[in-house]
């Protein structure tokens, strides 16, 4: 895959989102015969293309993806021309390996192990997957309303993945096709290791209303955390022994009555054991906090992640506790860097959600922490050590920049 940067807009997204939206309600006719499948408006999102359908007096979600890619890399010219991407994307629809295939098989898959409890998969036609609308709030929501509870809800995602995290999920993976391309390290490299990956950086925001001071920061800033970080892939355990849920963010985990959690948009992968789906839950919580607009809220929530992280491997010998928390560091600061260099390289007509906007607002905060963190961790080799530092720095940075 060719990595292209934030120049010229290629394919136009509202061309994009007409096409998505026509195969959705082709797919929905083809499913529900005469059911009056009724399009809702579009939820914002940079990976695929998703609405609300409402068919029958049942609240759906539809999902279409083109060619496995980011909407924000198609759009970039990433697969090719308009016209070439929609000659790529009919076989893609028909293969073995379309994304929207797989996630469906995780979604049954789950449904059947029960727990962690999933939302329902509906139907999927045509490359269209729709799953059932789940009940409650999210745990982004949760912890923006309630920081002072961020570890025990954090504790209480990860609880939930146990039998997902152990035998059950890993047998399972044998017997079908991982979503690869939502892998924390597999992006990175995608993105930041080529010969196009420096252009790419320095491009970053060109298209946001970052001011030219900051984005000439965030560039600078995430330059050099991008370099430490391809040094530092070696901490991460290449042996395929567990599973993961793989996109496992706040945003993807509902609570309802009963403090019941249900999970949405699985992305199962493999991996040497929980760190991905530790590093993610954490890192994304901790952006929830850098992003929150009270100073309160931040500390609690940042306080929250750090306790939820300290206590991981607390039944390990000293060595192979210090390694997996060095894992989690790494693996958090290049999702970290993953999502903010996605939506910085966002074109001007790709709708963000609310918090992708705030999170580019807060561009230069964040980079910040990241490129002092990347800083500490090519300087040490103790997880366990480190640990305190990097609570202070993640902690001073942001008071310093806020």
């Amino acid at each position: 895959m060719t990595l292209t940067t934030s120049g010229a807009t290629v394919v136009s997204a509202p061309l994009l989102y007409e096409a998505s939206r026509r195969a959705i309600a082709q797919a929905a006719k083809e499913l529900w015969p005469g059911g009056g499948a009724i399009l809702g408006p579009q939820c914002p999102s940079v990976t695929s293309y998703v609405c609300q359908v409402h068919v029958d007096g049942q609240e759906l979600y539809a999902k279409y993806t083109w060619l496995s890619t980011s909407l924000v890399s198609i759009l970039r010219g990433a697969r090719g021309t308009w016209a070439q991407v929609q000659e790529a994307q009919d076989p893609y629809v028909k293969s073995a390996d379309l994304l929207t295939r797989r996630e469906y098989q995780h979604l049954r898959f789950l449904q059947e192990l029960g727990r962690p409890r999933v939302g329902e998969a509906v139907g999927l036609s045509d490359g269209v997957l729709f799953t059932r609308a789940v009940a409650g709030v999210t745990v982004a929501e949760e912890l923006a309303v309630r920081p002072w509870d961020t570890e025990a809800l954090l504790d209480s995602v990860l609880l939930c993945l146990g039998e997902l995290h152990c035998e059950a999920g890993a047998g399972y993976l044998r017997r079908s096709w991982p979503i690869a391309e939502r892998s924390i390290v597999d992006v990175f490299v995608r993105k930041f290791r080529g010969p196009d990956a420096a252009r790419y950086v320095a491009d970053l925001g060109r298209d946001s209303l970052l001011v030219e001071d900051d984005r000439a920061a965030v560039v600078d800033l995430l330059g050099n955390a991008v370099r430490r970080l391809l040094r530092l892939t070696g901490a991460i355990r290449p042996r395929q022994r567990a599973a993961v849920f793989g996109d496992l963010k706040p945003q993807h985990v509902y609570l309802s009555g009963g403090h019941r959690l249900t999970f949405i948009d699985p992305a199962l992968q493999w991996s040497a054991g929980p760190e991905p789906d530790v590093a993610k839950l954490l890192g994304r919580a901790l952006l929830i906090g850098l992003c929150h607009h009270e100073l309160r809220a931040e500390q609690l929530i940042t306080e929250g992640v750090v306790s939820a992280l300290s206590r991981r491997g607390q039944g390990l010998r000293p060595q192979s506790r210090a390694e997996r928390l060095r894992e989690v560091m790494v693996l958090w600061l290049m999702d970290t860097v993953n999502i903010l260099s996605t939506c910085l390289s966002a074109p001007a007509d790709l709708q963000l959600a609310g918090s992708q906007q705030v999170l580019v607002s807060q561009a230069r905060r964040i980079a910040a922490v990241v490129e002092r963190v990347t800083g500490l961790l090519v300087g040490s080799a103790s997880g366990l050590s480190l640990l305190d530092a990097v609570v202070h720095e993640v902690e001073h940075t942001a008071l310093d920049l806020r």
